[in-house]
């Protein structure tokens, strides 16, 4: 009998040439460590742009076998097919919409959200431009992945007819072990403060929590991550809370459980998320969360958050001034340790690998 091969999975370099930080460069970075771990799985990255800026790329590729595509411009390469030649039999997994016409490999996309369909995100020749690439995506490949049962819901709302005959499977990120720690970390700031974590797009609605920050005098703003501030959110925190915020970017994982674990709570105000990742984090850390009853949070924050009903200002003071009830505070704290415990970077690459088996067995 004679042992099985692993199967040979090339990823692209995409997400980590777009992002010096984000969700999905993060979302990728855990996936790969744990899959070139996995003796079962042989671990290819493709090469196709620069990736030095990327926080995490550095140590994503070491003890993964690289190889350079054909080059084309930066800006372009989310846009154009993989161009080279992979072993037959192989899969193709790309970390940002990529697609290959290749047909003797099995091709692998996930989708993190579909805001630009919902008219949430840009408008514009961005959205366009999104929508038709990602539409060429779906079509030639043979999986898809959705972060949760939401963008699995999207996917079939504004694309049924590219789906038949493709396996399309949930699989939900995981939480980094670190924000599960017991270990009671140190207070990292003097005053009371709110958290923000995450980018600042539009239908994020970080400035309404600015906003909603001018009722709640007593605590500060502490915003964590989502890159420099711009100059309209620099001035708009300057006019409306003076000195009463903090910027805290580039954060390790260990840091970044400490704002979580120190804080009042975490706002999470999105309009729409895909999966929802903060929400999560600061469950497992012991940090109650306030966000918002729509998209993917509610299934996200699985019954273990404050949701309220918009994210307008008085909305989110409403949603805070709950959290003064320490029964209810102590509950959530509780919940939300419990709910968090059930995500695991683990149990993500265990389904993926399931999937990568069950697309090579498949003829």
């Amino acid at each position: 009998m004679t042992d099985k091969k692993p199967v040979q999975v090339y990823f692209d370099n995409c997400i980590f040439a777009l992002q010096k930080i984000g969700g999905i460069s993060l979302v990728f970075k855990e996936l790969l460590n744990l899959l070139k771990r996995d003796k079962n799985v042989e671990v290819h990255m493709l090469l196709n742009g620069l990736a030095d800026d990327n926080l995490f790329f550095k140590e994503v590729i070491q003890g993964i076998e690289t190889e350079h595509e054909p080059k084309v411009p930066g800006a372009l390469t989310q846009f154009m097919p993989l161009l080279k030649k992979l072993p037959a039999g192989a899969i193709f997994h790309s970390s940002y919409y990529r697609y290959t016409f290749q047909k003797n490999l099995k091709r692998v996309i996930t989708i993190h959200d579909l805001g630009y369909e919902r008219r949430i995100m840009q408008m514009g020749i961005k959205r366009a431009v999104n929508i038709f690439f990602k539409k060429i995506a779906i079509r030639n490949a043979d999986a898809i992945i959705c972060v949760s049962e939401t963008t699995r819901d999207d996917l079939y709302l504004f694309y049924p007819d590219l789906l038949k005959g493709k396996t399309v499977k949930v699989i939900y990120n995981g939480l980094s072990p670190e924000f599960l720690s017991s270990q009671e970390p140190p207070v990292p700031l003097q005053h009371k403060y709110i958290l923000y974590v995450g980018g600042r797009q539009h239908y994020k609605n970080f400035e309404q929590l600015v906003l909603a920050m001018r009722d709640l005098p007593e605590y500060q703003l502490v915003i964590a991550g989502g890159g420099n501030l711009s100059d309209t959110h620099a001035a708009l925190l300057k006019t409306q809370l003076k000195s009463r915020f903090q910027v805290c970017a580039d954060l390790s994982t260990e840091a970044l459980r400490s704002l979580y674990a120190a804080a009042f709570c975490l706002v999470y105000p999105s309009s729409y998320e895909g999966f929802g990742l903060p929400v999560i984090e600061a469950m497992a850390s012991g940090c109650p969360v306030v966000t918002c009853d729509n998209s993917c949070l509610r299934e996200v924050s699985g019954g273990a958050a404050v949701l309220i009903p918009e994210p307008g200002p008085a909305a989110i003071v409403d949603g805070i001034l709950m959290l003064n009830d320490p029964a209810l505070r102590t509950d959530l704290i509780e919940k939300g340790k419990l709910h968090a415990a059930k995500f695991s970077w683990e149990r993500t690459v265990n389904a993926t690998v399931d999937l990568y088996n069950e697309l090579i067995e498949k003829k």
